[in-house]
């Protein structure tokens, strides 16, 4: 049930337990677009607990978020498991993360007094999103085992940046420890070690940067848009038979 996209926590962690899971949910007549909307109710209550922001409510937060994320692969796990995949639900598994993510940021912001940084990374976040999914456009790279690691809204991204010219294994790595799955399981390691405030600092900082690269990504391919048009706008005018006059 697994997927090529699982990143090292999903794959080795959250996978073993979803799938003990969904094996158990399947039997019953769940659709996968009502589990993603029903257990988005995890974020809003670990928010209860992170807002107060002392340790054991920040940890207990944390562990909560930890359980979305294994309970986030059970929905597609039954999708697949019944032949029940679509575009509605993925795009509602994607908002519900996105969401998720919001409210972590923001409550734990308000709980550790930070919430100017809190507010600054869900601009950051909000704003890498959207011009992930409407700005660095479509682009597929050579290698097809490389390409279906990454979810669909990172191909333009890779493909367009210039990231590749440090080699395939620098931007594998680059994405695998940075993947959503890692980073949730991060941030509860660093809530048990008493460091909330650097949940904020880190995320801050990867989406700060990621911005940054989708930013260039769409940036390089308006430009290669731009000359691809002029190039057959050219072709075409050299192709138009002479006028008599």
């Amino acid at each position: 049930m697994s997927k090529p996209q699982d990143g090292f926590v999903s794959r080795f962690l959250n996978r073993p337990i979803s799938s003990r899971i969904t094996r158990l949910l399947v039997k019953f007549p769940i659709h996968p677009s009502a589990l993603t909307a029903s257990i988005f109710l995890l974020p809003i209550i670990a928010a209860v607990f992170l807002v107060r922001g002392d340790y054991l409510s920040v940890l207990f937060g944390a562990a909560i978020f930890q359980l979305f994320s294994i309970l986030d692969g059970c929905d597609g796990e039954i999708a697949r498991a019944k032949n029940l995949e679509s575009k509605f639900g993925e795009r509602l598994d994607n908002l519900c993360d996105f969401l998720g993510s919001l409210i972590y940021v923001l409550t734990l912001g308000t709980g550790l007094n930070h919430f100017k940084e809190g507010v600054v990374c869900a601009v950051l976040i909000t704003a890498n999103e959207l011009v992930l999914r409407w700005g660095t456009g479509a682009k597929r790279v050579d290698s097809e085992d490389f390409h279906e690691s990454f979810y669909a809204r990172h191909h333009g991204m890779i493909g367009h940046s210039g990231l590749l010219n440090f080699g395939e294994r620098f931007v594998w790595w680059l994405f695998q420890l940075t993947k959503r799955d890692v980073a949730i399981f991060v941030f509860l390691i660093l809530a048990l070690l008493n460091l909330p405030i650097w949940i904020l600092h880190l995320w801050t900082i990867a989406a700060g940067a990621s911005l940054v690269i989708s930013a260039i990504a769409t940036a390089r391919a308006s430009t290669s848009a731009s000359d691809a048009r002029a190039s057959s706008d050219n072709r075409d005018f050299g192709s138009q038979p002479e006028m008599d006059v």
